[in-house]
Protein backbone atom coordinates (compact mmCIF):
# COMPACT_ATOMS: atom_id res chain seq x y z
CA UNK A 1 0.00 0.00 0.00
CA UNK A 2 0.96 3.20 -1.28
CA UNK A 3 2.23 6.44 1.68
CA UNK A 4 -0.61 8.23 0.33
CA UNK A 5 -3.72 5.43 0.49
CA UNK A 6 -2.33 4.69 4.26
CA UNK A 7 -3.11 8.39 4.98
CA UNK A 8 -6.39 8.49 3.63
CA UNK A 9 -7.31 5.19 5.22
CA UNK A 10 -5.98 6.82 8.39
CA UNK A 11 -7.88 9.78 7.96
CA UNK A 12 -11.33 7.37 7.95
CA UNK A 13 -10.04 5.68 11.29
CA UNK A 14 -8.67 2.65 9.82
CA UNK A 15 -7.16 0.62 12.75
CA UNK A 16 -4.62 -1.61 10.45
CA UNK A 17 -3.63 1.39 8.44
CA UNK A 18 -2.82 3.85 11.48
CA UNK A 19 -0.63 0.88 12.75
CA UNK A 20 1.46 0.81 9.23
CA UNK A 21 1.76 4.58 9.56
CA UNK A 22 2.92 3.97 13.25
CA UNK A 23 5.15 0.58 12.47
CA UNK A 24 7.02 2.89 9.80
CA UNK A 25 7.65 5.70 11.51
CA UNK A 26 8.13 4.40 14.84
CA UNK A 27 12.04 3.29 14.93
CA UNK A 28 12.96 6.58 13.25
CA UNK A 29 11.03 8.75 15.88
CA UNK A 30 12.35 6.80 18.74
CA UNK A 31 15.91 7.44 17.39
CA UNK A 32 14.93 11.25 17.39
CA UNK A 33 13.06 11.88 20.33
CA UNK A 34 15.69 9.51 22.03
CA UNK A 35 18.49 12.08 21.04
CA UNK A 36 16.73 14.67 22.83
CA UNK A 37 15.28 12.90 25.94
CA UNK A 38 17.80 9.88 26.61
CA UNK A 39 15.18 8.18 28.76
CA UNK A 40 13.53 5.32 26.97
CA UNK A 41 10.90 5.17 29.49
CA UNK A 42 10.03 9.19 28.77
CA UNK A 43 10.97 8.57 25.19
CA UNK A 44 8.06 5.78 25.24
CA UNK A 45 5.60 8.33 26.74
CA UNK A 46 6.43 10.78 24.21
CA UNK A 47 5.57 8.79 21.44
CA UNK A 48 2.40 7.83 22.65
CA UNK A 49 1.69 11.26 22.67
CA UNK A 50 3.15 12.13 19.88
CA UNK A 51 1.62 9.23 17.93
CA UNK A 52 -1.96 10.26 19.56
CA UNK A 53 -2.02 13.81 17.87
CA UNK A 54 -0.64 12.27 14.46
CA UNK A 55 -4.30 10.16 14.60
CA UNK A 56 -6.44 12.92 15.99
CA UNK A 57 -4.75 15.50 13.51
CA UNK A 58 -4.36 13.75 10.67
CA UNK A 59 -7.65 14.53 9.00
CA UNK A 60 -6.23 18.07 8.87
CA UNK A 61 -3.09 16.89 7.10
CA UNK A 62 -2.50 18.25 3.32
CA UNK A 63 -0.70 15.33 1.61
CA UNK A 64 2.23 16.80 -0.12
CA UNK A 65 4.24 13.82 -1.45
CA UNK A 66 5.79 11.01 0.78
CA UNK A 67 8.60 13.21 2.78
CA UNK A 68 5.64 15.32 3.94
CA UNK A 69 4.21 12.89 6.60
CA UNK A 70 7.51 12.15 7.59
CA UNK A 71 8.39 15.67 7.86
CA UNK A 72 4.83 15.93 9.78
CA UNK A 73 5.25 13.52 12.19
CA UNK A 74 8.64 14.99 12.74
CA UNK A 75 7.63 17.81 13.87
CA UNK A 76 5.36 16.71 16.00
CA UNK A 77 7.34 14.13 18.00
CA UNK A 78 10.20 17.05 18.53
CA UNK A 79 7.71 19.50 19.89
CA UNK A 80 6.90 17.13 22.14
CA UNK A 81 10.00 16.00 23.20
CA UNK A 82 11.32 19.46 23.81
CA UNK A 83 7.46 20.01 25.58
CA UNK A 84 8.81 16.70 27.84
CA UNK A 85 12.26 18.19 28.58
CA UNK A 86 10.48 21.76 29.79
CA UNK A 87 8.09 20.17 31.53
CA UNK A 88 11.27 18.19 33.73
CA UNK A 89 13.45 20.48 33.35
CA UNK A 90 14.68 24.05 34.23
CA UNK A 91 16.73 24.62 31.09
CA UNK A 92 19.50 27.28 31.40
CA UNK A 93 20.83 28.81 28.30
CA UNK A 94 24.07 30.22 29.45
CA UNK A 95 25.40 32.51 26.46
CA UNK A 96 28.86 33.27 28.69
CA UNK A 97 31.89 31.48 27.41
CA UNK A 98 34.94 31.93 29.19
CA UNK A 99 37.44 34.19 26.38
CA UNK A 100 39.94 31.88 26.30
CA UNK A 101 37.20 29.25 24.87
CA UNK A 102 35.71 31.60 22.58
CA UNK A 103 38.57 31.81 20.39
CA UNK A 104 39.71 28.16 20.77
CA UNK A 105 38.95 26.31 17.70
CA UNK A 106 37.13 23.49 17.52
CA UNK A 107 37.18 21.56 14.35
CA UNK A 108 40.18 19.79 15.51
CA UNK A 109 40.76 16.17 13.94
CA UNK A 110 38.93 13.73 15.54
CA UNK A 111 40.36 10.27 14.32
CA UNK A 112 39.46 6.60 14.95
CA UNK A 113 37.05 7.44 18.22
CA UNK A 114 34.31 4.65 19.30
CA UNK A 115 30.71 6.16 18.10
CA UNK A 116 29.68 5.11 21.72
CA UNK A 117 32.24 7.34 22.91
CA UNK A 118 30.24 10.32 20.83
CA UNK A 119 26.96 8.80 22.10
CA UNK A 120 27.66 8.81 26.40
CA UNK A 121 29.23 12.62 25.73
CA UNK A 122 26.22 13.80 23.92
CA UNK A 123 23.83 11.94 26.79
CA UNK A 124 25.48 13.85 29.54
CA UNK A 125 25.78 17.50 28.14
CA UNK A 126 24.41 19.72 29.65
CA UNK A 127 20.34 19.95 27.97
CA UNK A 128 20.57 23.20 26.48
CA UNK A 129 24.10 22.42 24.84
CA UNK A 130 22.33 18.72 23.92
CA UNK A 131 19.15 20.12 22.58
CA UNK A 132 20.63 22.81 20.22
CA UNK A 133 23.48 20.01 19.12
CA UNK A 134 21.40 17.65 18.36
CA UNK A 135 18.51 19.67 16.18
CA UNK A 136 21.60 21.55 14.86
CA UNK A 137 23.75 18.93 13.73
CA UNK A 138 21.83 15.69 13.56
CA UNK A 139 18.44 17.09 12.43
CA UNK A 140 19.66 19.78 10.28
CA UNK A 141 17.38 22.61 11.58
CA UNK A 142 18.98 26.26 11.72
CA UNK A 143 19.76 28.80 14.42
CA UNK A 144 16.45 30.35 13.51
CA UNK A 145 14.70 27.37 13.36
CA UNK A 146 15.89 26.26 16.93
CA UNK A 147 15.31 29.83 18.47
CA UNK A 148 11.63 29.61 17.62
CA UNK A 149 11.29 25.87 18.98
CA UNK A 150 13.18 27.12 21.98
CA UNK A 151 12.29 30.15 22.76
CA UNK A 152 15.71 31.38 22.59
CA UNK A 153 17.06 33.69 20.89
CA UNK A 154 19.09 32.77 17.29
CA UNK A 155 22.61 34.32 19.32
CA UNK A 156 21.80 32.00 22.21
CA UNK A 157 21.28 28.84 20.00
CA UNK A 158 24.68 29.21 18.65
CA UNK A 159 26.34 30.01 21.43
CA UNK A 160 25.07 26.41 22.87
CA UNK A 161 25.89 24.77 19.61
CA UNK A 162 29.42 25.98 19.86
CA UNK A 163 29.63 25.53 23.78
CA UNK A 164 28.49 21.71 23.22
CA UNK A 165 31.30 21.22 20.06
CA UNK A 166 33.64 22.66 22.86
CA UNK A 167 32.83 19.83 25.70
CA UNK A 168 32.74 17.29 22.74
CA UNK A 169 36.39 18.08 21.60
CA UNK A 170 37.47 18.66 24.68
CA UNK A 171 36.06 15.07 26.46
CA UNK A 172 37.36 13.29 23.38
CA UNK A 173 40.82 14.63 24.18
CA UNK A 174 40.78 14.13 27.91
CA UNK A 175 39.80 10.37 27.17
CA UNK A 176 42.28 10.00 24.96
CA UNK A 177 45.01 11.30 27.28
CA UNK A 178 43.22 9.84 29.88
CA UNK A 179 41.89 6.32 28.88
CA UNK A 180 38.19 5.88 29.10
CA UNK A 181 37.23 7.65 32.46
CA UNK A 182 34.04 8.49 33.58
CA UNK A 183 32.01 11.22 31.54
Amino acid sequence: MEIREVIEHCKSGNQIAQGILFNTHYRQMYNLSKRIIYNHHDVEDVLIVSFTKVFNNIKKFEFRGNDSVSKWIKTIVINESIRHVNERNKISYDDDLPEYKMNAPYDTEIVDIDIELIYSIIETMPVGYRMVFNLFALEGYSHKEISDMLNITESTSKSQLRKARINIIERINKTKIYGNTSH
